[in-house]
């Protein structure tokens, strides 16, 4: 093809026709712009189309951790209303008597048994880990989609110093008192259970201390329900789009 434009372009210099030679330049030169920006689209719509079955990949891959993630999360809220309703159910029984009833012993030992929770929110983040880790966050097209994406990891983190909270005071000040005075299941028919230790102030402000903690958690920060927003339109906005 080449040699044919330049068989063109010496017959028309030989015949010394200097207006059709330009002309012919000028078109010649107008076929290679063409040609050339006929092949950077089709080389862009390569890139876009390896990007986009990228794309897809991608977002298949967070929906299904995100909607694990949601399985976990829901499983430790639930363990954490359980401590709180125990600690409310506890906190009810203010002051213990010195010798409760044994209906009321069995409920009480129930409810302290409960009342530890002490479960955490551990997501996966395999798929965003990825992402932050190649600089491929632009390569999700939805805008609203990425910045939840980008914010993730932050707002987590803001969330789980809330469980830390809780749980160190647990493991800190709540379980020792308790490993000190009772049973390890609070089995109350064990005669070495120092049933005084219900009476005390201390224990009422450990119990009450383990309800407000999980109170913090459950309704009062606000972290858990952006957690919950954030996870749920995740989901939404990573659900494959049927055909």
């Amino acid at each position: 093809m080449i040699k044919f434009f330049r068989k063109i372009r010496y017959n028309l210099m030989e015949e010394n026709k200097t207006g059709k030679y330009f002309k012919y330049a000028i078109g010649e030169i107008i076929l290679v712009v063409i040609g050339i920006l006929i092949a950077l689209q089709i080389n862009n719509w390569n890139e876009n189309r390896i990007n986009s079955n990228k794309e897809t990949a991608i977002l298949s891959n967070i929906h299904k951790e995100f909607k694990q993630n949601k399985k976990q999360l829901d499983s430790v809220i639930g363990q954490h209303q359980l401590a709180h309703s125990s600690c409310a159910k506890i906190i009810s029984l203010f002051p213990i008597k010195s010798k409760p009833e044994p209906a009321v012993l069995d409920s009480l030992a129930g409810h302290l048994w409960w009342s530890y929770g002490g479960v955490t929110f551990n997501p996966s983040q395999t798929s965003i880990s990825a992402l932050a880790s190649t600089s491929s966050f632009d390569i999700i097209q939805n805008e609203t989609l990425r910045d939840l994406l980008i914010s993730w990891n932050d707002l987590i983190t803001d969330y789980q110093e809330e469980e830390l909270r809780s749980s160190n005071h647990t493991w800190d000040q709540y379980d020792p008192y308790m490993s000190k005075h009772f049973d390890w299941n609070f089995n109350f028919k064990d005669e070495r259970n120092k049933f005084k230790a219900l009476q005390t102030l201390e224990f009422e402000f450990l119990v009450k201390s383990r309800y407000d903690f999980t109170d913090q958690i459950l309704n009062t920060s606000g972290e858990l329900q952006k957690v919950q927003k954030t996870l749920e339109k995740i989901i939404e906005l990573t659900t494959p789009q049927s055909n």
